[in-house]
């Protein structure tokens, strides 16, 4: 048998190639389940409500906003949710005790994004923006556009603001009810509702001489329900806003809503898609579905790297008209117009309708 002998030297190097190897192998073992648990490690978003978790219109647009962004989020999400409450009521108290609880809460571990949900939410995060969470990205959604403090914007915010337009929404309760006489503008005396019935007032101003308006901000929701029990003939009631009444007192806004329809003898509108299926006649108002959108993708995008300052959305306007055909029905039977431009009037009744005076209602597209 004849073979050649291996030299010192090629031993040497055998050995040191195989110890090279087992130490890489032993490496890939190790890091490879830190690696794995890094790119499975879930994206933590802070969800800061104004009012409650469960105070219409607001929480509506959170349960999408949660929704669309667990169904598209192509990481594992763990959503953390707060309320801010003191928005609700006319001497809340100072704000350092919530202040020094999220301090506590995400002490060195701040979430990924911070998602605020309305108004006051929004000034609460800018205004406690270095103590809480200096370096996070803000998406400031559900906030109308008049109320966004833009001063205090940086480059880490981004706005999905809304724009309420007051007059559309009046053309089109007399578009519907061109009899209408009086529309009684139900809305609370909390700080924001003052702001708005301000601004209510100001977009009145074009149907001077045609309709008159009566203003429910001093009155305890008690004396609301019982003048809108025996309201005249040919008024409307318009919801704005209830979260603290004439006297002082909180409300749930969705239950003030239904309790005010179970008494009212009178057709009730607003400008708010949550209070639109079973509560009002409709009309131009806000979309979730818009609204859920253009948060969603910006969060989304921010997720994925980008600076926030960079997005710049336009304020939301209402959407197309849509009507409840069986609250018109209810109301105004054979008076009731669905007017030309509606997208679609909700009721099986309406659906291929043609009468003298009104427009055909086309059924919803889903």
């Amino acid at each position: 048998m004849s073979g050649r002998v291996p030299s010192a030297a090629g031993a040497s190097y055998g050995r040191a190639a195989c110890l090279a190897a087992c130490l890489l192998a032993c490496l890939v073992v190790v890091s490879a389940p830190a690696m794995g648990a890094e790119r499975s490690a879930p994206k933590r978003i802070l969800l800061l409500h104004s009012f409650g978790r469960d105070f219409r219109p607001w929480s509506e647009y959170a349960l999408s906003i949660k929704a669309a962004l667990e169904q598209q989020a192509q990481w594992p999400l763990e959503v953390q949710e707060h309320t801010l409450l003191t928005a609700r009521f006319n001497n809340p108290g100072p704000e350092e005790p919530f202040v020094n609880y999220l301090r506590s809460l995400y002490a060195g571990v701040p979430p990924d994004v911070v998602v605020s949900i309305g108004a006051p939410a929004a000034r609460f995060v800018q205004k406690y923006r270095d103590q809480l969470f200096p370096d996070t990205p803000m998406v400031l959604t559900v906030v109308e556009e008049r109320l966004v403090n833009r001063s205090d914007l940086t480059d880490n915010d981004t706005v999905i603001s809304v724009r309420n337009n007051f007059t559309a929404a009046f053309n089109s309760v007399l578009k519907v009810l061109p009899e209408t006489k009086t529309i009684a503008v139900v809305i609370g005396a909390s700080r924001l509702e003052k702001f708005w019935l301000d601004e209510i007032k100001r977009e009145t101003a074009p149907f001077e001489g045609r309709v008159a308006f009566v203003w429910y901000n001093e009155l305890s929701f008690d004396e609301i329900l019982k003048r809108a029990s025996v309201l005249p003939p040919h008024t409307v009631l318009f919801w704005g806003l209830m979260s603290v009444d004439g006297a002082g007192i909180v409300h749930e806004s969705d239950l003030a809503l239904r309790s005010l329809r179970a008494v009212a003898n009178a057709p009730i509108f607003s400008y708010q898609e949550p209070f639109f299926n079973g509560y009002t006649v409709g009309g131009p108002m806000h979309s979730i579905g818009a609204t859920t959108t253009k948060t969603v993708e910006a969060v989304i995008r921010i997720l994925a790297g980008e600076r926030p300052g960079t997005m710049k959305f336009e304020p939301l306007q209402f959407g197309p008209p849509k009507y409840d055909w069986r609250e018109m029905q209810r109301w105004a039977s054979a008076r009731a117009t669905c007017p030309r431009e509606a997208k679609f009037c909700f009721g099986r009744r309406a659906f291929g309708r043609r009468t003298a005076g009104r427009s055909q209602c086309s059924p919803p597209s889903s």
